[in-house]
Parts: C-alpha cells; structure tokens; sequence
C-alpha cells in the first residue's frame, strides 16, 4: 500500500525519535511500524500478526507484541485500552494529555489533546493536590457526527 505524504512524515518522524534515542530500527520494527502507517482504523497485535503471516513472513506473537511496547515507549503509537488495539500518535512531539475520543458505534477513534478539548487537566489536579504524569493518554466514549 502507497503511503501518503502525511503517512511518509509520520513514518520519518517515527524513525527519528528512534535514532535520536539512539535506538535500532530492526526489520520488524519498522515492518510493524509500516503496517501501522498502512491501517487508517486501530488494530489488535493479532491483527498486525495476520497482516505479517499473510505476507510470507512469520513473526511470533511475542515478537509483535514486544516491538509494538517499544513503538509504545517512544510515544510513536498508543494503546487503546478500551478496544485492546494500536493506532500511530498524531502528536509525537509534544508532552501532553492524549485524549482518544473513541465511537461506540463505529469504533472510530479521534485523537485531540486536552488543551484542544478546552480541558484545564493540570489546574484541576492541582485543586486536588495532585500531579499528572507528563504524557498520559485519556480514552472518552463517544458517538462521532458520523454515527449520530
């Protein structure tokens, strides 16, 4: 699959910080990152294993799952939780609140930030008298404009 110039700079980016950390960019690194870049929806470990088995290759689970946390640390994708899937971060630059707006319908996932929310989370942890990680990602139930 042709990737997109949004995609390709995704991809670039993602190889960057990887560098910068002066991290290898192994073959299955980078396959699972390609398929990730490749899915416009959020997709299971299991999902990605039957992507890398139906073309030719064989990769254990294990392996998947041990090279998707490394994408996971470096801030390049994020777990949604709620639907045991991966989707690549639209904002790896910044240290901030990720929201995943997801769709109970659909399953649609709409990545914002808080601040993009209108959202004062580290005011209204101080009220509590609390301190939120630096980089934390918060996932909302929605219904999207699609589904309503």
């Amino acid at each position: 699959m042709k990737l997109d110039h949004k995609k390709i700079q995704k991809k670039e980016k993602a190889i960057s910080i990887c560098m910068d950390k002066n991290e290898s960019i192994t073959p299955n690194r980078l396959l699972i990152l390609n398929i990730l870049l490749e899915s416009d929806i959020p997709i299971s470990a299991y999902d990605i294993n039957s992507i890398i088995k139906s073309r030719g290759k064989n990769l254990n689970i294990s392996s998947v799952y041990r090279v998707i946390e490394f994408w996971v640390k470096l801030n390049v994708i994020h777990k949604i939780s709620y639907l045991n899937k991966y989707m690549l971060c639209d904002n790896t630059d910044e240290k901030h609140t990720h929201i995943t707006n997801i769709c109970t319908s659909c399953l649609s996932v709409i990545e914002t930030c808080n601040e993009t929310m209108g959202l004062d989370l580290k005011e209204s942890s101080k009220k509590l008298g609390v301190l939120l990680s630096p980089d934390i990602n918060i996932e909302i139930p929605i219904i999207c404009q699609k589904c309503q």
